[in-house]
């Protein structure tokens, strides 16, 4: 196959496989509610108020018993979500090109895959300065989610529940918890008064997935560990947004140039003898507070904890195991 067939449109199983593979390596993409957008702008209609009912002989303006009903509001409010491209270029060696026992889309395609899921959880979770485009939410979900002090924690366990507990608190149901992959170490063999393990798995598919009081959790690197910065995020990851456009492209250019940030850097596709490949996508990601029974203006569906900081004295050190969790 000559290189030029490999320019264009990824095919419809090629598109889909990255897009699978981008999940895996992003926690965003793991938790978040995704939206196919057909368009590079989308509104959604979401609720602006919560709705309130009251039973018809109790106090009301208006003559006494009338069967007058109470009027309530449930009005809808625009959400833009814009999508946003995210890309990269590597340069492939003609070697591998030229070798017919080297299958050049499975050799390039995990490590794309993880540098997008690597840039979608950097801008969505963290908006990450000079990497969040202008249109994605201010500070991203760490932004926007409530904070737990670890000073106030007997140990990591109970950092977690208190999370958990500032996104009840306003009404939502945790749907799963997105975490620094050295976080897995200190929970791993972690295990309840009854000797349960805290940590556990569910089937999502063919996949095992590990859970942690019950709901998904997803362990990556993160690249955002300042003093700031958390490494556990948990909450109702619905109201994270992400619009997905499925026009994921690469081209294959043999002759093309890499221009780096110097010239030592830059590579030439026909001196080197390596080939440019490019990938690119698009996604937007809007971030919903929304109004329930205990908030009605608006909730917060996300909180925070930076594990790592965790100093009481029941917290367990990375690779311990058989830590009883203290209730």
């Amino acid at each position: 196959m000559a290189l030029g067939d490999f320019a264009g449109v990824v095919p419809r199983d090629y598109s889909a496989q990255i897009i699978e593979e981008a999940t895996q390596a992003s926690a965003a993409l793991t938790l978040g509610q995704r939206l196919p957008m057909g368009t590079r702008i989308t509104e959604l209609p979401i609720p602006k108020t919560f709705p309130k009912a009251e039973w018809i002989n109790s106090t009301y303006v208006g003559p006494a018993n009338s069967g007058r009903k109470p009027y309530t509001d449930i009005g809808l409010q625009p959400q833009v979500v814009t999508a946003e491209e995210v890309a990269a270029v590597i340069a492939i060696p003609d070697v591998y090109l030229e070798d017919n026992e080297i299958n050049l889309w499975n050799f390039c395609r995990p490590r794309l895959a993880e540098a997008i899921g690597v840039a979608v959880d950097d801008a969505m979770l963290f908006g990450a300065a000079g990497a969040t485009p202008p249109t994605f939410p201010a500070g991203g979900v760490a932004g926007a989610a409530q904070i737990v002090d670890p000073a106030g924690a007997d140990d990591v366990v109970d950092a977690v529940n208190q999370a958990m507990g500032l996104v009840e608190a306003d009404g939502l149901a945790v749907t799963g918890h997105a975490a620094d992959l050295v976080v897995k170490g200190r929970l791993r063999g972690v295990r309840d008064q009854t000797g349960a393990l805290l940590l556990g798995t569910e089937q999502a598919g063919q996949t095992a997935r590990p859970t942690l009081y019950g709901v998904p959790i997803a362990y990556n690197p993160f690249t955002q560990l300042g003093v700031a910065a958390p490494d556990f995020i948990t909450g109702a990851w619905q109201y994270l947004i992400i619009g997905v456009r499925q026009d994921i492209r690469f081209k294959i250019d043999p002759s093309g140039v890499i221009l780096g940030a110097t010239t030592a850097a830059s590579v030439s596709g026909f001196q080197d003898n390596v080939t440019p490949m490019k990938v690119w996508a698009r996604f937007g990601c809007a971030i919903v507070s929304p109004p329930t029974v205990r908030r009605p203006t608006g909730s917060r569906p996300f909180a925070r904890v930076k594990l790592a900081n965790v100093t009481g004295p029941g917290a367990p050190l990375e690779g311990e195991s058989g830590r009883t969790a203290k209730k």
